[in-house]
């Protein structure tokens, strides 16, 4: 096989969950058989995953274009695929998918569009103005793909019926990077005033209302001032935010943190953690947890439902009550929670590290040779 040049493009750098899943991947790759280059919609911003990039000897580039509607985009970026000789374009988020699969009217270079969200309500949730149109547009171009990658079985089974040509795909973690560390624990129990065996139950993510922040207000709610059960709230975000602080301001067992940078330490202080939101399409947060060990209990929904079964924690009815059971019955049951937990590690360690998924990756690249 020659070597063939990826082009890696997604809207920005911040964008983070989305851009460190494609940084990793890129890092991952048989260097003699592949070569990589970043391509931004937005302007670039300098963090520690283009660095990282750069320190891999990986060229970032940018269309400068910052909005979905900007359409010159599109012919910068089939300037870049030409300069480049890009043989393959891997989109990932739908402004990307669809400049991609507009680029081969004009450059011929196979076009893998990797979808993680719902495939339902993407545009009704994050296009205020024309989301009926931009999906219906969205979705004739998508057929100018050469291929789909999904991480979600709803995704999979969704394009499978509509005939696409379609691959599951994890997400990956850092798996040496996420892993419980009991003096973490300790330094965090001493800094919050909590006892070194207290049940801290762990919300992270941000007070956005397709969160399901009010039903996160709900299973708070039943454990007013409980001696044995506390929440760790570390999440940004202002959606009933101000609301959340007010409300639970004079609850003993509620700590509000905002957003934390030091996350990693904190999922060590977590003996479970929480989900609340209506689906989840990335779900880094979650492999995080459960790579650090924290089970997780969480809704029966779209991104949840592929990776939570009962090695890994509980998928629940989205009510309160039945969240509130399971944080009783686990609180209650260390024995069997120790068992989760080291069963929750194992499994993201052998399912979702990055090296075993790039290999997969490649795998799939491979059949663009025999076509």
């Amino acid at each position: 096989m020659n070597k063939k040049t990826i082009g890696y493009f997604t809207t920005c750098s911040t964008n983070v969950g989305v851009f460190n899943q494609l940084v990793n991947l890129a890092i991952n790759l048989d260097k003699s058989k592949y070569s990589a280059v970043f391509i931004l919609s937005n302007t670039i911003i300098e963090n520690e995953l283009i660095l990282r990039l750069k320190k891999n000897n990986i060229e970032v580039l940018s269309l400068n274009s910052n909005k979905y509607y900007n359409f010159l985009q599109l012919f910068k970026l089939v300037d870049l695929l030409k300069k480049k000789k890009i043989d393959i374009l891997h989109t990932r988020l739908r402004r990307c998918d669809f400049y991609g699969n507009l680029s081969k009217f004009f450059y011929k270079s196979f076009v893998v569009n990797n979808i993680v969200d719902d495939h339902y309500d993407h545009f009704t949730k994050f296009h205020t103005f024309f989301s009926g149109i931009l999906g219906k547009i969205y979705n004739i171009f998508l057929k100018q793909s050469d291929i789909i990658l999904v991480n979600s079985q709803e995704n999979l089974q969704h394009y499978n019926k509509l005939g696409y040509k379609v691959f599951f795909l994890n997400n990956g973690i850092n798996t040496n990077l996420y892993k419980k560390n009991i003096r973490f624990r300790e330094k965090l129990s001493l800094k919050h005033s909590l006892n070194n065996d207290s049940f801290n139950v762990g919300f992270v993510g941000e007070f956005k209302k397709i969160k399901g922040i009010n039903l996160l207000f709900s299973i708070i709610r039943e454990f007013k001032n409980n001696k044995n059960i506390n929440f760790i709230i570390c999440a940004g975000g202002n959606y009933l935010k101000k609301e959340f602080v007010e409300e639970f301001k004079d609850y003993n067992n509620v700590y509000y943190l905002g957003f934390v940078e030091n996350i990693i330490e904190y999922y060590s202080l977590f003996n479970i953690q929480i989900y609340t939101s209506h689906s989840e399409g990335m779900q880094n947060v979650m492999l995080e947890s459960l790579s650090s060990g924290v089970p997780a209990i969480c809704p029966d929904a779209p991104g949840y439902s592929s990776i939570v079964d009962s090695k890994k924690g509980f998928l629940v009815e989205r009510v309160y009550s039945e969240y509130v059971k399971k944080i009783i019955y686990l609180e209650k049951n260390r024995n069997i929670l120790k068992d989760i937990s080291y069963s929750a590690e194992r499994v993201v360690r052998s399912e979702h590290n990055f090296i075993e998924i790039t290999r997969e990756l490649e795998s799939i690249y491979v059949k663009f040779d025999h076509e």
